[in-house]
């Protein structure tokens, strides 16, 4: 009859001892792209960047510093300072403006490149990136592009 006691501890002890190693934390670079532009009429552009976390677990996300490229010509600079907190596996947006002298094409979709590199606070982290992607025009909504 002793052995019940001391059974009971060890399968006590065996399971705190199988939860304290938690989920495998892996760090993947993460990654910006452009989920619409949109043409204001004072000739500025908002973009709407989404922030991807490959990763496993939350990071924090505190800059994106990128150079934008449409149909192959350097168009500005981006920069952004999101203070995002994006779960693993997981994306989130944040509003840019970009003041550019640039034009974009008259008619139809075109390419685009952001190059640069996303900074994390949480944990201390920089990735670069090189998204290249193409945007269409949005039917029946002038001067905006997905």
């Amino acid at each position: 009859m002793r052995l019940r006691p001391l059974f009971a501890v060890l399968a006590i002890t065996s399971l705190i001892a199988a939860c304290s190693s938690g989920p495998v934390r892996k760090v993947h670079p993460s990654t910006a792209s452009i989920q619409q532009l949109e043409v204001l009429p004072d000739g500025h552009w908002q973009m709407t960047l989404r922030i991807q976390n490959y990763s496993t677990f939350p990071m924090h996300f505190s800059g994106v510093e990128a150079t934008l490229s449409i149909d192959g010509k350097d168009v500005g600079q981006v920069t952004a300072a999101p203070d995002l907190d994006i779960v693993g596996n997981n994306g989130d947006v944040v509003r840019v403006m970009l003041a550019t002298a640039a034009k974009l094409p008259a008619t139809g979709d075109f390419t685009y490149q952001l190059k640069g590199t996303i900074d994390t606070s949480e944990p201390k982290e920089t990735f670069k990136f090189d998204k290249s992607s193409r945007l269409s025009p949005v039917p029946g909504v002038a001067n905006t592009y997905r």
